[in-house]
């Protein structure tokens, strides 16, 4: 049992399987869990802006129904809320690959700029931000994007507040089904508004990073394409990151893939 008030707000975002009367019976045994529904999924970004609506507690921390936090995490937090060292404390987590569980370290000691390419390379994919609740209120989430609704918000938390890593693994990060069924021409119509919205919370400084976001972005398209045996439109998308980043023609990775489309076509 925790010795300091937790405060935990679930937004049942318009699912039809019995969760939300799952989550009032879970009310009756611990008081602290507060509940709302969304009468059909407005997806989820209004659903976080209705979490930020709720949120009491100095400090709040998302989670997705999809993430499982340690059972040390919830005392390691609260330790860290009472040094009153950051205003947003990174976290960092376990990716679990199929049976496996993974760990890498967040890179530190970067500048503002050199930190934001590190998130665009996706070194904080694994990240959880503890963020200061009256700062989080103030960053709402984009309803209007299906996919990587997070993206804007989080890079707000890391460039625009003292920060500090915790370089140690306190929750377990796994692909969600949903995300997994998400075909790569959805994700294209959606992504690519992600960076939009991302880039128009940002000041100019930050702006030089916009083609390399894009270009990241079509390269992220194109394996994605390819994987599900779409390889006209892993072509394209590969074509796009070009445009974007013209230096990708020296990337292995990318010459790899482009090799592979090419035998493709052949064979």
């Amino acid at each position: 049992a925790q010795e300091k008030p937790v405060h935990i707000a679930i937004v049942d975002d318009g699912s039809t399987e019995g969760n939300y009367e799952y989550v009032l019976e879970l009310r009756k045994r611990y008081p602290f869990i507060e509940v709302v529904k969304h009468e059909k999924n407005l997806g989820v970004g209004s659903a976080r802006n209705t979490l930020l609506q709720m949120a009491k507690g100095d400090y709040l921390l998302f989670l997705d129904s999809d993430d499982l936090l340690l059972d040390r995490a919830l005392n390691e937090m609260l330790n860290l809320i009472d040094s009153k060292t950051a205003e947003v404390y990174v976290l960092n987590s376990y990716r679990q690959k199929e049976e496996k569980l993974k760990f890498k370290s967040f890179p530190e000691g970067l500048t503002k700029v050199e930190l934001l390419k590190c998130f665009l390379d996706r070194a904080f994919s694994e990240a959880l931000y503890l963020i200061k609740t009256e700062i989080a209120k103030k960053i709402s989430f984009n309803p209007n994007l299906k996919v990587r609704e997070d993206l804007g918000p989080k890079v707000c938390y890391l460039l625009f507040n003292k920060i500090k890593i915790i370089n140690k693994p306190l929750a377990i990060i796994r692909d969600s089904p949903q995300r997994l069924r998400r075909t790569p021409n959805y994700y294209f119509e959606h992504a690519i508004a992600s960076v939009e919205d991302l880039f128009s919370r940002l000041p100019s400084e930050y702006q030089i990073l916009k083609p390399y976001a894009f270009g990241n972005t079509y390269l992220e398209l194109a394996k994605m394409a390819y994987k599900g045996r779409l390889f006209f439109e892993a072509e394209k998308f590969l074509e796009e990151a070009k445009n974007f980043l013209p230096e990708l023609n020296k990337n292995f990775n990318f010459l790899k893939l482009k090799a592979k489309l090419i035998f493709k076509k052949i064979f």
